[in-house]
């Protein structure tokens, strides 16, 4: 004997499919924006690797006009003990107060939020700072804010690294 199927379970069969179907179109949405997302930060962390290698050039040669457009009209830098502004910076280049014999980083890492980009690392760098030799090795972070749809740097610290 054959027992007919009751129109309540069809319906109740009818909306776990339908919540289902959108559960997966909902995950499958959701894993779409996560790769977007993903993509985006991948892109924007190769933006700013390559403005900082612009900025080290810069730094490395004294390139002025290049310094200018990377640093922030409110730029912090912090370095040496001392915390100096943008115009001091530029003054310091252009005095040649700050000169850099080799400008080396390694192990660099960068995060990316939204429009801001923190990025840290260690630096060999050799560099003249009024007269005095500087070769300690050091650590340093730079903070890189997207404003005017370039990326611009808004702070950098550096740290000595204790001697053993």
């Amino acid at each position: 004997m054959k027992y007919p199927m009751n129109s309540v379970r069809t319906g109740t069969l009818l909306a776990v499919l339908a919540l289902l179907v959108l559960v997966a179109g909902l995950g499958r949405a959701q894993a779409q924006e996560q790769e977007k997302s993903k993509q985006a930060t991948e892109e924007a962390t190769r933006e700013v690797l390559k403005v900082d290698d612009q900025f080290n050039e810069a730094m490395r040669t004294g390139n002025v006009p290049v310094l200018q457009q990377i640093m922030a009209d409110d730029l912090t830098w912090i370095a040496r003990g001392e915390r100096l502004n943008k115009s001091q910076m530029i003054a310091d280049v252009r005095r040649q107060n700050l000169h850099f014999k080799s400008l080396t980083h390694d192990d660099v890492l960068v995060k990316i939020n939204g429009n801001t980009a923190i990025e840290s690392g260690h630096s060999t760098s050799v560099l003249e700072y009024k007269g005095k030799l500087s070769s300690e090795p050091r650590l340093f972070t730079n903070v890189y804010i997207k404003m005017d749809g370039r990326w611009q740097l808004v702070s950098h610290h550096v740290s000595d690294l204790a001697k053993p």
